[in-house]
């Protein structure tokens, strides 16, 4: 089997523990050699097994905790160490997934999970717009609402409005 499609098997096991709500089988699906991490949307990062297997713990004995369906997943992989981008979906709202996969033995292990919300839906997807009408209406209330822009010229190449050349204080790179 190629390695992105073990990659993808993994990552397709990983959701169905999540949906069966299978404690077990996630607990199997992380790594066990490997430092381990997750960060939830809304959460702040969690490390190490015993605090990523308590959180899905608590999601997964959660009843009012969502249904989660994944579209386009792609994988690639170096070496040992794979990921696998995908969609998920909760309830009518997307999200985008950062799985990475370490190998340990033959068989992949989730060490990492990261999932945070997209404004833009997978292709063929429903968009995340609320009254789900994709129409320039609705950019144009968001750039009413950050009001007048012509203050935020700023010709630097750093994605802030400061007017230097930093990396705003926000970024990780």
């Amino acid at each position: 089997m190629r390695d992105e499609t073990a990659l993808l098997f993994a990552n397709e096991a990983f959701y169905t523990a999540f949906t069966d709500r299978d404690m077990a089988a996630m607990a199997d699906l992380w790594a066990k050699d490997q430092p381990i991490g997750c960060i939830h949307p809304g959460w702040p990062p969690l490390f190490g097994r015993e605090a990523v297997l308590d959180s899905w713990e608590r999601i997964l004995a959660n009843p009012a905790a969502p249904e989660v369906e994944t579209a386009g997943a792609e994988a690639v992989c170096w070496g040992d160490v794979g990921i696998v981008v995908c969609y998920e979906k909760v309830d009518d709202t997307y999200l985008v997934a950062t799985n990475t996969f370490v190998r340990e033995g033959k068989t992949w292990k989730l060490a990492y999970h990261q999932a945070g919300p997209v404004t833009t839906p997978p292709p063929g997807a429903a968009s995340n717009d609320d009254d789900g009408d994709e129409d320039e209406e609705d950019e144009e209330v968001l750039l009413a609402e950050a009001g007048d822009d012509d203050d935020l010229e700023d010709d630097d190449d750093d994605d802030d409005d400061d007017g230097d050349d930093q990396p705003p204080s926000r970024s990780i790179h």
